[in-house]
């Protein structure tokens, strides 16, 4: 898990009494903080603080210190910051959070803006020429003709005899017998649970990007709360960060990876790293070629393609659909 904890509304930390009060998260206690109250001073590690130091940063100010009825308060990110962690807030939970940077996921900062790739979750070649039709008749009007080899994508399921797709974006029916397309009652129960985090994922293409996003909230995502998040919702549990997400699931060679697989990736702040801690990222991968991930402020989630960039940055894959 993620080194983090919730505080919710008022964005205090509380030291009750005198010498030996501390930050305790889920976890446990992330370093000692010990407080004088007469006058009232307070230390993280070897650093002092007194009770006039706050937090400025020309946007935000906070108060060093306060006492009320015998309790000394201190404002929760002054004292994160100084134990060196950082702080996210949810404005619509009310909630802060610490982050601590050496449990958290790294943002690709380094790359470039890509642009969106196009990906169809269902499509198919035609096996011959085929006529595209205005309804799902044999006697409907023909709308146009689609060359044997073209790609379709298939937008429904009209019965096992027909299907709705689309070519170039205009919208007509094909004769299933006339594709290659696998119905999904068809298709293994591994692929249908691919299928179906994939369509979950989708649904959140440029969702923006917030390094440490809350994992309660779908506003916002940073890769492994992404990741996550979709799985979960279709019934795969994975931890929070994603150099924990690999360790679960099954060990996959690159070379035999298939949709709905993890992809896990080292980034430029953790290449020099050993182990478990070069991995900064994770994606999950879509099939032909193509990765959905979110990695970069101004992006968000985002269809790409596993490039020759990407490809140098993989450490490992994992298969938690089987």
């Amino acid at each position: 898990m993620k080194k983090s904890a919730s505080y919710i509304a008022l964005g205090l930390v509380v030291f009750v009494g005198g010498l030996g009060s501390g930050i305790s998260l889920a976890s446990g206690k992330i370093q000692q903080v010990t407080a004088d109250l007469s006058p009232f001073y307070w230390k993280a590690g070897d650093t002092r603080y007194s009770a006039q130091d706050g937090y400025n940063d020309g946007t935000e100010q906070l108060p060093g210190s306060m006492n009320y009825k015998g309790t000394t308060y201190i404002p929760i990110r002054l004292a994160a910051e100084t134990l060196g962690y950082e702080v996210g807030w949810d404005d619509s939970s009310k909630t802060a959070t610490f982050i601590d940077p050496a449990q958290s996921d790294d943002p690709g900062l380094d790359l470039p803006a890509p642009s969106q790739t196009d990906y169809a979750p269902n499509t198919a070649l035609l096996k011959t020429s085929s006529v595209m039709l205005e309804k799902a008749d044999k006697n409907a009007a023909v709308l146009q003709t689609i060359p044997a080899s073209a790609k379709v994508t298939v937008t429904a399921e009209v019965n096992r005899e027909w299907l709705a797709i689309t070519v170039n974006g205009r919208q007509g029916y094909v004769s299933a017998a006339a594709t290659d397309y696998r119905f999904k009652t068809d298709r293994p129960a591994w692929e249908q649970k691919a299928d179906a985090v994939i369509t979950t994922g989708l649904k959140y293409i440029g969702t923006p990007y917030q390094f440490g996003a809350s994992p309660k909230q779908t506003a916002t995502f940073d890769c492994s709360s992404f990741t996550r998040y979709v799985f979960g919702e279709n019934g795969v549990t994975l931890p929070r960060v994603s150099r924990e997400q690999s360790q679960i699931g099954q060990d996959v060679a690159i070379t035999k990876i298939r949709k709905g697989d993890l992809i896990f990736f080292t980034t430029p702040q953790r290449k020099n790293e050993s182990g478990l801690q070069r991995i900064g990222h994770v994606a999950i991968y879509l099939g032909d070629n193509k990765v959905l991930h979110t990695y970069r402020v101004g992006i968000g989630v985002i269809v790409t393609d596993l490039d020759d960039t990407w490809k140098g940055r993989i450490i490992s894959a994992k298969r938690v659909v089987t």
